[in-house]
């Protein structure tokens, strides 16, 4: 008898708890108010510690992601800025010589040359030591450059080239003691010689007759004489100062540069050929 009446009250255990739970799941089904507000008390109970967990390794998701990226990103915005601001530099610098340049013409009447076929050329190797007074470009035999080309940096003249090869060429800089042009002052008579002397600055002009007029900011260009490789009229620099010799009946002067010779990255080379074809 003692076991049935436990069986009995184990299956009425069972069916209790089983109705029970019938019955709550009916009741959470339904939106019971009591069952709904003990499970949002849990959850709200839960939720910081989840807002926590979130909150510190969501930084280091990003950090370990943005480790990789920032450095990269970094550079390359380093590099599209240094590149915007030397071209900003490159055409402030550009048009101020070609202003600068306008104004020589009008004042002086210096020849144009938009009459001879040019070709825009990049510097590719600078002076590679400090008494090396020439440069490389990218242009050469196959653009139609050859030697004795008058070479130019905004409209003035720079140098001359010396060597060519099929993709590149070799520029004797106007600073070369090597260096030698025909000029006069522009718009007036007297002819002379401008030399390089190794100063990135300055440059000597001599052979200047006596009696020719030679002043403090004149300009020089290239003359018209015979054989030059030099069309008329180029701009070479300004008159800094005169010396005259007595002896040898002769003036003499110092020029300064037009053009910024520390600062060569692209030229002109202008396809001249003198008249006599030599």
């Amino acid at each position: 008898m003692a076991v049935s009446r436990r069986s009995s009250r184990s299956r009425y255990t069972l069916v209790l708890l089983v109705l029970t739970s019938i019955t709550l799941l009916t009741l959470d089904f339904r939106g019971f108010g009591p069952i709904e507000s003990a499970r949002s008390s849990v959850l709200s109970f839960f939720a910081p510690v989840g807002d926590f967990a979130s909150g510190v390794f969501s930084p280091i998701g990003d950090t370990w992601n943005g480790a990789f990226a920032s450095g990269d990103l970094q550079a390359e915005n380093d590099e599209l800025r240094r590149q915007n601001d030397e071209l900003r530099s490159q055409l402030t610098a550009n048009e101020a010589a070609a202003a600068e340049l306008d104004a020589l013409k009008e004042e002086t009447g210096l020849a144009p040359t938009g009459d001879t076929e040019a070709v825009f050329a990049e510097v590719t190797t600078g002076a590679l030591t400090n008494f090396d007074e020439s440069i490389q470009i990218n242009k050469g035999s196959s653009s139609g450059l050859a030697v004795d080309m008058p070479v130019l940096s905004g409209g003035v003249l720079v140098g001359t080239i010396v060597t060519v090869a099929d993709d590149r060429a070799t520029v004797r800089l106007i600073t070369d003691p090597s260096f030698q042009a025909g000029v006069s002052v522009a718009g007036a008579p007297g002819k002379g010689i401008v030399r390089g002397r190794g100063d990135d600055r300055l440059l000597t002009a001599d052979n200047f007759s006596i009696t020719t007029d030679l002043q403090p900011d004149q300009t020089l260009v290239t003359s018209s004489a015979a054989r030059s490789s030099f069309p008329p009229g180029l701009a070479v620099g300004k008159i800094k100062s005169v010396t005259t010799d007595d002896t040898t009946q002769q003036k003499t002067a110092d020029v300064e540069l037009l053009a910024n010779m520390d600062d060569l990255t692209y030229v002109t080379v202008l396809k001249y050929v003198p008249e006599d074809g030599s």
